[in-house]
């Protein structure tokens, strides 16, 4: 299966114990969408380390930044599963949340955000 494709199937049921009884056939339509990672932050002296899990069948990842009065920005797009944000406000809180993509017929189809975990800095 791939990601922002249709697939369709048909689902009957069906009671084999008094002679066979079936229902109408129904048909399914899914589309398969990306897993979200889990993140892990940690703090050093003006930085900020993230890391996630890698997800299955994932181009890349896109990690998105605020800090507590901010909206999220995105802040790198990467193949790789952690991230080192630096030159960050010593003693400020920062925000963290991740989300995956896959690049299907030249467009991006995106997983959900994995949860938001904050950090202070150092």
């Amino acid at each position: 299966m791939t990601c922002n494709s249709y697939y369709y199937y048909r689902v009957v049921a069906y009671n084999n114990s008094n002679g066979l009884v079936k229902s109408k056939y129904n048909t399914v339509k899914v589309k398969p969408v990306l897993k979200s990672t889990s993140i892990k932050v940690s703090a050093g002296k003006k930085k900020a380390y993230i890391k996630w899990n890698k997800v299955s069948d994932a181009s890349g990842y896109q990690i998105y930044t605020k800090n507590s009065k901010g909206k999220y920005v995105l802040t790198k797009t990467t193949k790789s599963t952690s991230y080192t944000k630096t030159k960050l406000t010593s003693k400020k809180t920062y925000y963290y949340k991740v989300r995956a993509y896959k690049v299907v017929g030249g467009k991006k189809v995106y997983s959900s955000f994995s949860s938001v975990k904050k950090v202070k800095v150092k």
